[in-house]
């Protein structure tokens, strides 16, 4: 199976996420331009970043910078507390773009692996993924101003406590120049899309808007998402026709319409394949009407 994109389910006024997972499910190659921290709460934690296969123990934590490609094993009894956040997470303390390239270099050049790390450091970082987790989870009146304040103060003990990699950071600078401009190129066509959904978009009209030949845009989009443009498209309209089936009160016509489907026979046709059963029946079930 080839490396795929994976677009983390963030809110777009809080883009965090937690969960717990236990680590018995095997998770394929994939990346996302968002950071990921894992906690590794029981057992032996299996996993490969860029190619290189590591074990994590108990209490060991791990820094995955966005674009990194990684995947995880089949670890039964184990446990993982998993972070994911956009870098504009931050973006308070600076302007979106100066935050973004600072925060990504500072992920990229940081011993990510706590072993390497003082043991007083690794167990302030422990405690506030901990205090972060429990809050996402409980959710009491507050909870965002807490995540944020103990994100914050996870980021300055990254500039001051966390040891730099010095022998590879050459070579991560480079890399993440290259993984900086994968991103950005990518970030700029996920925004057409979102802008442009509704309406037709042909391949050789997103390759025109991203100043590449078609050719060069089917394969710079395979190789960074594992799948294709009109397959990606498609599924994202999908999503979106999901969405609005079940907070609207629109018609099969007016969703097809609004999510640029070319027709209502199109869209019944794709929706089943993807869903399983038409968006009537999808939305009368969701809702609970049958």
């Amino acid at each position: 199976m080839g490396v795929y994109l994976e677009l983390p389910d963030l809110n777009d006024d809080f883009l965090f996420r937690s969960f717990v997972n236990e680590g018995d499910i095997l998770v394929y190659p994939h990346w996302h331009k968002e950071i990921e921290i894992i906690y590794v709460r029981e057992g032996d934690v299996n996993i490969g970043v860029n190619d290189v296969p590591l074990q994590l123990k108990r209490n060991d934590i791990y820094m995955i910078n966005g674009g990194d490609v990684h995947y995880f094993l089949a670890s039964p009894e184990s446990e993982r507390i998993v972070i994911q956040f956009d870098l504009s997470f931050f973006q308070d303390i600076s302007t979106l773009e100066q935050t973004t390239k600072k925060l990504r270099n500072l992920f990229s050049s940081i011993v990510q692996e706590s072993s390497g790390w003082p043991e007083d450091v690794a167990q302030r970082v422990r405690e506030l993924l901990v205090t972060v987790h429990e809050e996402n989870l409980e959710r009491r009146v507050g909870y965002r101003y807490v995540i944020k304040a103990k994100m914050f103060e996870l980021l300055a003990l990254l500039y001051r406590e966390i040891p730099q990699n010095e022998n590879t950071q050459t070579r991560q600078e480079i890399s993440s120049t290259k993984q900086m401009e994968n991103l950005e190129r990518l970030d700029k066509i996920f925004t057409y899309i979102e802008n442009h959904y509704h309406e037709t978009i042909t391949l050789n009209e997103i390759a025109s808007y991203m100043g590449f030949s078609s050719f060069y845009f089917t394969k710079f989009f395979k190789k960074n998402t594992g799948t294709t443009f009109i397959q990606f498209l498609t599924d994202y309209r999908l999503n979106k026709a999901k969405w609005i089936l079940l907070n609207e009160d629109a018609s099969v016509t007016e969703v097809a319409e609004q999510t640029g489907f070319s027709s209502v026979k199109t869209f019944h046709h794709q929706f089943k394949d993807l869903v399983g059963s038409s968006p009537l029946k999808y939305k009368k079930t969701i809702s609970g009407n049958i």
